[in-house]
């Protein structure tokens, strides 16, 4: 079946999707852009000299939550692609943040920053403190243990390292001090030389190793020149104030673009590492396209042994069918792709959560969609592709800027308490254009709330609006992260207001001092209704579930289940209608009630024998008062039972 004609039969169907029609599609000829590792000679701007001063908060009133400026940094720019964590709670609430300050116009002196939120308050109010004092720190991302030190990793330029830069990790000589000192990772060498692996992610898993990847800065400064990812596992050692690192990283795979990420298991010793892999995987050379790519999971299960070597390929985009010349619409087969950001967590119930953004490619003709995006989410438990985000709109006459679309750089977070999970992502507002012709960026926060099957129409929570500003005057949030879990109803984010639109180290906007800004939104003010449609990610539509009917409906999925799993009904709270999934392993007699919170039976909905496979139950509780019920699933050796609430 032709492509377009899946996209138009989906329209069709769900109404509110626009990335359909074709002529919207902002198609340009494929081409590479360099990588920005943060050692490039960048002029300083002879007019652009205002400086954020304290109490400076551009943003008071934001349209849901609260604003802290925690710092400043004249260099816009975080990441090249994935971002990783900039922002973690620890143990006892406290909150720590860490990003790349420029500390003058041209970022001649570039250094890590950090700040704490105690209950008396930042430690270093809207200026934070330097993580090191070597030359040239950046790209940093953020890790933490259980006894709440805080571990920023970044790369710098070192003695030892110069002129490149170098992966290192810090650690606080006690929480809360400030007094940081840092360690290199395991060098690597080739040809004599040491290899330039910087970019680095990190996380801290159950056992307090420091499990961190970050990617090789080609020594051919070539665009698209194929680059390696690296592994590095470490121990930190509180008494004697150390990090001791494995003898040497590992090598994962050649990939073309900065999307690497790594997340331990709050509730195990698993960990997981995703990347964005190109699809002709020749060693070397490679396809040199930056824009073919694959999403990659490697799960290690007890946070020591990985195998690199088999990988879970999570998007299994279709190649061209050279066979169907000429007829390149039908030849092409998937017309989405994976490109330079990727984010991964662990639900409560251990399971995997991965996102991702695909721009559009279309190999027969060369050519890539330079704005349009779309941001889905997969999970190891259900293998079903959800669509997040809809960034396909098109009749614009301008680009984002160098590695940016439409929507992009998802950010996964999970409430253990109901294992609902969210999503922050930035979505450019074509509506607010900079002076400089860069549209603006928004936060957007989107939820799940039965375990990632689908998700509700995302929550703009800042709201800003600056059309046709000039510089120092722009209202455009970028490289936003947030903190992996929900523990006490809160999302905790944190992101660069870049007060003039686009990206200073692409030569993109002007030098202007932006501040760095903590958000803390309450979950109650994220929507949960209503859901995005349901869309193939797929031409085939390969693992995509279809709309539910009115009686218990099979699923299908790409592979026989594996385990009895009773997911959240969704919505939640609902009124009057919601639905209930669950997967069976085997075929066995089963049950699904609803109980009223007093133990009363209310309704019953299965009652029988059922094959294995994964199932979806619609509830209608018209005619039920509201309140809270309790919905179990039971076979004659398991069960599970969960709450939902019907809001009238």
């Amino acid at each position: 079946m032709r492509y377009f004609i899946v996209l138009i039969l989906a329209i069709c169907l769900c109404g509110s999707l626009a990335f359909g029609d074709a002529k919207l599609v902002d198609k340009v000829p494929i081409k590479n852009i360099p990588l920005i590792s943060g050692n490039e000679t960048l002029a300083p701007s002879p007019t652009m000299n205002a400086r954020i001063t304290p109490s400076m908060n551009l943003v008071d009133d934001p349209a849901y939550g609260e604003v802290d400026t925690v710092g400043t940094t004249w260099y816009d720019y975080q990441h090249n692609g994935t971002a990783g964590r900039m922002i973690r709670l620890d143990a006892t609430g406290q909150v720590h943040v860490a990003w790349m300050n420029g500390l003058d116009n041209g970022a001649t002196q570039r250094h890590i920053y950090y700040n704490l939120l105690t209950s008396g308050g930042w430690s270093w109010p809207e200026v934070g403190t330097p993580v090191e004092s070597a030359n040239r720190g950046g790209y940093t991302s953020l890790g933490i243990n259980a006894d709440g030190y805080p571990f920023p990793c970044f790369h710098v330029v070192t003695p030892l390292s110069n002129p490149d830069a170098h992966q290192a990790t810090a650690a606080d000589f006690f929480p809360g001090t400030g007094a940081f000192s840092f360690w290199e990772l395991p060098y690597v060498y080739e040809g004599g030389l040491p290899m330039e692996i910087i970019w680095p992610k990190i996380d801290v898993d159950m056992q307090g190793r420091l499990q961190i990847v970050g990617t090789e800065n080609p020594r051919s400064q070539v665009p698209g020149d194929p680059q390696r990812i690296y592994y590095c596992r470490g121990e930190f050692d509180p008494v004697a104030f150390n990090i001791t690192y494995l003898p040497a990283l590992e090598e994962i795979d050649w990939v073309e673009v900065i999307a690497a990420d790594i997340a331990a298991s709050r509730q195990s010793d698993r960990v997981a590492l995703v990347y964005n892999d190109i699809k002709y995987d020749i060693i070397p050379p490679h396809d040199t396209t930056q824009y073919n790519n694959d999403t990659y999971l490697v799960i290690s299960e007890d946070g020591i042994t990985w195998d690199f070597t088999n990988p879970i390929n999570v998007t299994s985009f279709i190649d061209p069918d050279t066979l169907l010349y000429p007829d390149t619409l039908a030849a092409n087969k998937d017309t989405f792709r994976v490109y330079t950001d990727a984010s991964v967590v662990f639900d409560a119930w251990d399971n995997i959560h991965v996102a991702f953004t695909t721009p559009a490619y279309y190999a027969c003709e060369g050519l890539i969609s330079i704005n349009n995006s779309l941001i889905w989410h997969w999970d190891e438990h259900f293998e079903v592709y959800s669509l997040v985000a809809d960034g396909w709109w098109g009749g614009v006459p301008f680009e984002c800027g160098a590695w940016q679309r439409f929507v992009q750089r998802p950010c996964l977070a999970v409430d253990e308490s109901n294992n609902y999970i969210y999503m922050t992502y930035m979505h450019y507002d074509t509506a607010d254009v900079s002076q400089g012709g860069y549209p603006q960026g928004e936060v957007m926060v989107s939820v799940s709330t039965d375990g990632g099957v689908r998700w509700a129409e995302a929550t703009n929570i800042t709201e800003t609006h600056a059309p046709q500003a000039e510089p120092n005057h722009c209202w455009s949030e970028r490289d936003i992260t947030l903190n992996p879990t929900i523990e006490d109803g809160y999302l905790h984010i944190l992101y660069v207001m870049d007060t003039d639109a686009g990206g200073i180290p692409q030569d993109e906007g002007s030098w202007t001092q932006s501040p760095v800004y903590y958000h803390k939104v309450s979950v109650n003010d994220i929507a949960t209704s209503p859901l995005m449609p349901r869309y193939p990610m797929h031409v085939d539509s390969t693992g995509f579930p279809p709309e539910s009917g009115t009686a218990v409906e099979l699923v299908e999925g790409p592979e026989v289940p594996t385990s009895f799993y009773l997911s959240q009904n969704y919505p939640n709270p609902f009124n009057p209608t919601t639905n209930i999934r669950f997967t069976l392993a085997n075929t066995e007699r089963v049950e699904l009630k609803v109980y009223n919170i007093t133990g009363q039976e209310v309704a019953t909905l299965v009652d029988g024998s059922l094959g294995a496979g994964n199932y979806e139950v619609p509830f209608d509780a018209s005619e039920l008062a509201s309140g809270v019920y309790f919905y179990n699933l039971s076979s004659p050796t398991q069960t599970e039972t969960r709450k939902m609430v019907l809001l009238k």
